[in-house]
């Protein structure tokens, strides 16, 4: 059984933390 939200919950971490870097970039 796969928990869904969990892996959710871990891609919009990830996703969050690519806009962060790119935001320091700009």
């Amino acid at each position: 059984m796969t928990d869904c939200r969990y892996l959710i919950k871990r891609v919009i971490k990830v996703v969050i933390a690519v806009l962060q870097l790119i935001l320091l970039f700009l």
